[in-house]
């Protein structure tokens, strides 16, 4: 069977200085079985000296910015899913984007168990893994051809590229769809080491739970500020001119803040008290 991924020379030539490969995975998720998923495509991009996993979108909206020559088009995550590392390396950056722009650093590595049981993937014998991380038992199914250790989000380790990726639920569901070979080293300084001039701000990811369950405790306040010093706050396309209209708001700007994110680590998510 034709292999319908294109890796032409990606083992000779994956740690040429200034290249990127980038290798494009759909993430489906959602919070439960009784959900729709979402759906969005994922970027992982590695060259010489790292490894970055981001929404696809940034690099949509930044080709914009560049072509305009300013930031024109902003856009914020929802997958909660920016990490960037160094190559080889189980420490990840995992920016996290809340009004704020925050890094939360980590030490993801992760213990493998690999199985026997093999399936073809668009040409390629994949081989099947598992192992325990953020609360969730996942599976994996790597190329062994791909001699990359590597995969979505902070799953890296095998002896292989990972091609699919899920937890036990299907909560969280990645398929690789395409690789692409660029020229030049990407360079993603405008939306993952920092968010549209924002710079990352250090926490711990104790300290960025307590920054959430804070808000969601009084999420008007960061706009009332704004509306007591004179200016307007915007909320799902209607513009609130008075603090009464904003209180009015509370609930659905609290249930915006619970349902913002899908936490991929569900032992390391925010307790959000009713």
């Amino acid at each position: 069977m034709q292999k319908t991924l294109i890796f032409i020379g990606i083992i000779m030539n994956l740690f040429y200085q200034s290249q990127t490969n980038r290798f494009v995975y759909e993430l489906q998720y959602r919070s439960d079985s009784t959900e729709d998923y979402r759906k969005t495509l994922m970027n992982l991009d590695i060259s010489a000296e790292k490894v970055k996993f981001y929404d696809q979108t940034f690099a949509e909206y930044d080709s914009i910015n560049r072509a305009a020559k300013t930031t024109v088009s902003k856009y914020s995550t929802r997958t909660d899913q920016i990490i960037s590392r160094e190559i080889n390396s189980n420490k990840n950056n995992w920016y996290r984007d809340f009004f704020d722009y925050f890094v939360v650093k980590t030490n993801d590595e992760m213990s493998w168990k690999l199985l026997q049981e093999t399936k073809d993937y668009n040409g390629y014998k994949l081989q099947k893994a598992v192992t325990k991380f953020g609360g969730r038992n996942w599976i994996a199914w790597f190329s062994n051809d791909i001699n990359i250790k590597e995969g979505p989000y902070k799953f890296r380790g095998l002896p292989g590229l990972i091609f699919l990726l899920e937890d036990a639920e299907k909560n969280f569901i990645y398929q690789l769809k395409k690789n692409v070979k660029l020229s030049q080293t990407y360079d993603t300084n405008d939306f993952v080491e920092t968010h549209f001039g924002k710079q990352a701000i250090t926490v711990s990811n104790q300290k960025f739970n307590a920054y959430l369950e804070d808000l969601y405790l009084n999420p008007t306040r960061m706009l009332s500020d704004n509306i007591k010093n004179g200016g307007k706050a915007n909320f799902k396309n209607e513009t609130i001119e008075t603090v009464d209209e904003l209180n009015r708001k509370k609930g659905m700007l609290q249930n915006g803040i619970k349902s913002r994110y899908i936490f991929i680590e569900k032992d390391k998510q925010p307790n959000f008290k009713k």
